[in-house]
């Protein structure tokens, strides 16, 4: 009896390097990225580029150990794929560098003071979740962010205490508070101002949901309004609506977002940014002679307002509507969104436009709507980020402002038990 052949150290040690390759090719999965990240999912781009690495490696993996004419097959088969996993590469360092953004800004967080990272849980798809059609968020807790069982970035209901005043402020993801602290969101800074004037009867609840345009907070008010039995509603609203409307022409989806949209390309965003100062006239022609006119005389933000109005009546409760400041609308935009403005300007020719005509439908409707785009006007400090969200100094600001209209809706008996 022969005795076993033992494999060559050689051998061995091709198939360790195998093994490692495999546990690499894991890490870089889908699976492993959100294992490490907490991401409930990815967006497209990465999960391409995601699948590109892991199946080369994989290759490679079985290449190391294999012999004859199947190392062969294996090889050619990488150096066909080599160029597309170099691409794969180059596109990963785009993006990791934000290649777009350093050439033509659209954002900059270098005003923001807390800087320690926004919750990759809050980048994912899976932040949300669909009940009985309405979107809300995933309960969720860190990095002082609080989402609570009903789906609300806000304390859960509780009795009525007497004397109480309830206000709801609804939104989009400024309300909510993207990329702030559950401290430094508008609707627990107003609510901060009312106690620092003793009127601690003055309870403020986020009802902000991201992407919501107004009709969507006409909806989630209806859910909530009796669970949380609230008096007062402030719609901060109007720059979703409009880059909505916007988008819905300058920027059509491809399917899955990885040519133009949120999703796209690294390497594409910085192409289309380079060539963003030359618009085609077919979409200056779109914009001028189809969007802006049928924007002066309706649009879904006008719409959205008329019905929430409606819906406020019969209910009995205080209702006004805040139209956001936007960075498009500054008089004089400080510091670094003076880049961030010239650099929306180019890409998105006429979006400050649509901006102004559908502020000023809204403001014509006989509603009561309050235009906030000059409340940074006075100020010569950077509030913007983008061209809607705010910095923790912004925020407080236009808190500030937001007070002073709910101010004089609250009943002078709630205003005499709070300042007991």
């Amino acid at each position: 009896m022969e005795p076993p052949i033992k494999p060559s150290p050689r051998r061995i040690a091709d198939f360790a390097i195998a093994g490692l390759i495999i546990v690499l090719a894991v890490t870089v999965s889908p699976i492993g990225i959100r294992l490490m990240t907490g991401r409930l999912d990815l967006s497209p781009r990465i999960t391409v580029l995601s699948l590109t690495f892991g199946a080369f490696l994989l290759v490679l993996a079985g290449a190391v150990p294999s012999r004859g004419r199947m190392k062969v097959v294996l090889f050619y088969l990488l150096m066909l794929s080599f160029p597309l996993v170099a691409l794969a590469a180059i596109e990963a360092v785009a993006i990791a560098f934000h290649l777009a953004d350093r050439f033509a800004p659209l954002e900059d967080m270098s005003t923001l003071v807390n800087r320690s990272g926004w919750p990759a849980h809050f980048m994912s798809a899976g932040r949300k979740v669909e009940k009985d059609g309405l979107q809300v968020y995933r309960p969720w807790r860190g990095h002082d962010i609080v989402i609570n069982e009903l789906g609300l970035r806000t304390a859960m209901p509780t009795p009525r205490r007497s004397g109480e005043w309830r206000i709801a402020i609804t939104g989009g993801s400024v309300t909510f508070g993207w990329h702030m602290r559950d401290t430094d969101t508008i609707p627990v800074q107003v609510q901060e101002i009312f106690h620092e004037r003793g009127l601690s009867n003055v309870t403020v609840y986020n009802f902000g949901i991201d992407s919501a345009v107004v009709a969507d907070e006409l909806t989630l008010l209806k859910r909530f309004r009796k669970i949380y039995d609230i008096d007062q509603v402030i719609f901060l609203t109007g720059a979703n609506d409009v880059t909505f409307n916007y988008m819905s022409v300058a920027s059509p989806s491809d399917g899955f977002g990885l040519i133009v949209g949120i999703n796209a390309f690294e390497l594409l965003k910085f192409v289309g940014r380079l060539k963003a100062s030359h618009a085609s006239s077919d979409l200056l022609q779109k914009l001028d002679n189809e969007l802006l006119p049928n924007a002066s005389r309706r649009n879904s933000l006008l719409d959205g307002l008329i019905a929430a109005d409606e819906y406020c009546r019969v209910s009995a409760l205080h209702c006004d509507f805040v139209l956001q400041p936007v960075l498009l609308t500054r008089r004089a935009p400080i510091g670094p969104e003076i880049r961030l403005a010239r650099t929306l300007r180019q890409v998105y020719p006429r979006y400050n436009e649509l901006f102004a005509t559908m502020y000023r439908t809204a403001m014509s409707a006989r509603l009561p709507v309050h235009d906030l785009s000059d409340v940074f006007d006075q100020s010569a400090e950077p509030y913007f980020i983008d061209v809607a969200h705010l910095n923790e100094t912004g925020n407080r600001r236009l808190a500030a402002r937001i007070t002073a209209i709910v101010a004089p809706r609250i009943p002078t008996a709630v205003i005499d038990v709070g300042s007991r």
